[in-house]
């Protein structure tokens, strides 16, 4: 969820919703309000990056059918607009600049995923520099039509130490998902939020590549199991404040997802075997990734998200002056695991995951040794 720039269009239907207007004395109905322009605004600061990308657009309006109006980027994109990000620091009670700027320029994404709206180009605004965790960034947009600045302001995340701090040993004796009788019913996992954080994602990537009977390797292959999205009960102002996260980890659903990602590999094929590793590390083909976001964009990720109730009537919700979406911040971490010999075990010769020929590479007297 938070990997992809993307624009969440608030206020879709803004140009025909609540704009139906029938008179008594008229068969006509008039659907059009006065041109009013909404600026949507979506962008997440991320102290790690030196790319920092936005999307800018405004909600469109017209006389033609709504699908219509979606595919024309015309309606939606702004032909010119000066936009900045602009530092500013704690300095006491008050809040002042560091001096330090960077005006948005405008780019071209060329691989926009086929959707409702217009694909495969959108414009988007962008500038590279670093940014600091220990900062406060404030976004401003002027549309050069006199209108009021579009504006908002945001905290980054500021990640002090590891995230992932229990199961321990992952490195050593590597994460056990099976023990002799099978894969185990849970796996508890026990992360400490960031500095500024309040929602996580938690994915566990799993990545191999094929030997084929020639001996030449195939690149690296690498799917993510996602565990789960968990909020913490506090934020995090300072290093010294530590808020702990707990997750659960089901094994049966990790060896079933491999197994429905990795193909069989049927009488006559080419491949030798499966390596489970990743590049560059030593019988290392796990790794715990980490996605965490701030409290504003958790709010927005909560509000935004569609009803699972018939009588529930979700407000809008914005941290945008004078516009409407999100500007937020969001980080990223991972730690890399092995696996225990029992994981093994079970990867290479277990009910689940049998027959895709993955190999074991830390049980040197097995039969499906890698060596």
């Amino acid at each position: 969820m938070f990997m992809k720039l993307r624009i969440t269009y608030l206020l879709l239907f803004t140009a025909i919703t609540g704009l139906f207007t029938i008179s008594s004395c008229k068969n006509e109905i008039d659907i059009f309000a006065p041109n009013t322009d909404v600026t949507v605004v979506y962008g997440l600061l991320d102290a790690d990056s030196t790319l920092h990308q936005f999307k800018i657009n405004r909600v469109f309006q017209g006389d033609e059918a709504v699908p219509d109006l979606a595919k024309d980027p015309t309606v939606s994109e702004y032909p010119n607009l000066n936009a900045q990000v602009i530092e500013f620091e704690k300095s006491g009670s008050d809040t002042v600049p560091t001096g330090n700027s960077w005006t948005l320029e405008e780019a071209l994404v060329t691989n926009k995923d086929s959707g409702y709206f217009y694909y495969p180009d959108q414009k988007i605004y962008q500038f590279t520099g670093t940014i600091s965790s220990k900062k406060i960034y404030k976004i401003q947009i002027d549309k050069l039509d006199e209108s009021p600045i579009v504006e908002s302001s945001t905290i980054l995340i500021d990640q002090t130490g590891d995230i992932l701090i229990k199961p321990i040993g992952l490195n050593f004796i590597g994460l056990g998902l099976a023990n002799t009788n099978g894969p185990l019913e849970e796996i508890k996992l026990e992360m400490v939020m960031p500095v500024n954080g309040k929602v996580i994602e938690v994915y566990l990537d799993f990545t191999w590549r094929d030997e084929y009977v020639d001996g030449s390797l195939s690149d690296y292959q690498t799917i993510s199991y996602k565990v789960g999205t968990y909020t913490s009960s506090q934020v995090p102002v300072n290093s010294d404040q530590t808020v702990k996260v707990n997750a659960i980890l089901i094994p049966t659903s990790f060896y079933e997802f491999i197994a429905n990602k990795v193909p069989v590999v049927e009488p006559g094929s080419d491949i030798k075997q499966r390596i489970p590793n990743q590049e560059g590390l030593d019988n290392m083909p796990l790794k715990f990734r980490y996605i965490i976001g701030g409290q504003e964009l958790h709010t927005y990720m909560e509000v935004t998200s569609p009803s699972t109730s018939i009588l529930e009537t979700k407000p809008e919700y914005t941290n945008v002056k004078n516009g409407v979406g999100i500007f937020s911040c969001r980080s990223s971490d991972f730690t890399n695991s092995k696996m225990s010999k029992s994981s093994w075990e079970e990867l290479v010769s277990g009910d689940i995951t049998s027959g895709r020929n993955f190999c074991d590479a830390v049980n040197g007297t097995s039969p499906y040794s890698c060596y």
